[in-house]
């Protein structure tokens, strides 16, 4: 008999487990804590220790490195169940899981929560002992190929790809921090470019001396309405926050007293005048 798995196919995997009497395989590339914590919850319901589970997974760097299959899990089942046998088949694609010769799932689902819950899987469900038991060899002949793996070597893999995961950890905040550095560094080069080509050879007040002249045309201006109005026409060379100097010119933090420079040349040339605390122009 068959039947049709669509996801999630969670009960029909915890049924799975809990008819398994003699003997439990189950193959996928990527194994999770989460149905390792299923796997253990049913050892210690009273599987026995009769019950012969295999795993073959794929425990290469990438997928222990990435979590997609847990050394420490695979670790934690062989503590609580030592009649657990683990083996190493790399390229491994298959998805099987078999109980005795009463059932077998064959399905897109990895071993994982997202495979069991989240994922759009399929799969099919055997139960006619004949097709079964031909499933379960042709998995326990592909796990004939993988080399078994010890508890102490599953936890020397979880304890290695930590120590991996905090080195790359680390390696890519101090590449950010470079990269973020180096950025900084060429923004500000590039601030500087733009702000020498605005200046084009001209010092802060003379800038501010021909801004002065052209918003005093529209009429009077006290000195902090002509800051404001300064500011706003120039921000890049009235930014408060730096002290920016270009050719030995100052720009930034210093724009006030450039503004003052500027209003002093143009007073003495006789070009504004200051009346009743405000600018007007002369002419």
């Amino acid at each position: 008999m068959t039947q049709l798995l669509r996801s999630p196919w969670t009960s029909q995997f915890e049924e799975l487990l809990n008819c398994a009497t003699r003997s439990l395989v189950l193959c996928a590339p990527y194994v999770g804590r989460g149905p390792c914590g299923r796997i253990i919850a049913r050892l210690r319901d009273g599987a026995g220790d009769a019950l012969q589970l295999t795993v073959l997974t794929d425990l290469s760097r990438d997928n222990i490195l990435s979590g997609a299959t847990d050394a420490r899990a695979l670790a934690d089942v062989v503590q609580v169940h030592p009649a657990t046998t683990i083996r190493f088949l790399p390229s491994l694609h298959a998805k099987v899981y078999v109980a005795d010769e009463q059932r077998a799932i064959v399905t897109s689902g990895n071993l994982t929560d997202s495979g069991l819950l989240r994922n759009f899987e399929y799969g099919v469900l055997f139960s006619d002992n004949e097709t079964v038991r031909a499933i379960r060899n042709d998995v326990l002949q592909y796990a004939s190929l993988g080399s078994p793996i010890s508890h102490e070597q599953l936890l020397l893999f979880s304890d290695i790809a930590e120590e991996l995961r905090d080195m790359r950890r680390k390696a890519e905040t101090s590449i950010r921090e470079k990269v973020r550095t180096e950025f900084d560094r060429r923004l500000r080069e590039a601030d500087d470019e733009i702000l020498r080509a605005r200046a084009a050879g001209r010092t802060a007040h003379a800038i501010f001396a021909d801004t002065i002249m052209h918003l005093l045309r529209k009429g009077p201006l006290s000195t902090r309405e002509m800051h404001q109005a300064i500011k706003s026409i120039h921000p890049d060379l009235c930014d408060d926050s730096v002290d920016r100097i270009i050719d030995g010119r100052h720009f930034g933090k210093k724009w006030k007293h450039g503004v003052r420079t500027a209003q002093v040349f143009l007073r003495r040339r006789g070009d504004i005048y200051l009346q009743k605390g405000v600018w007007c122009r002369a002419s």
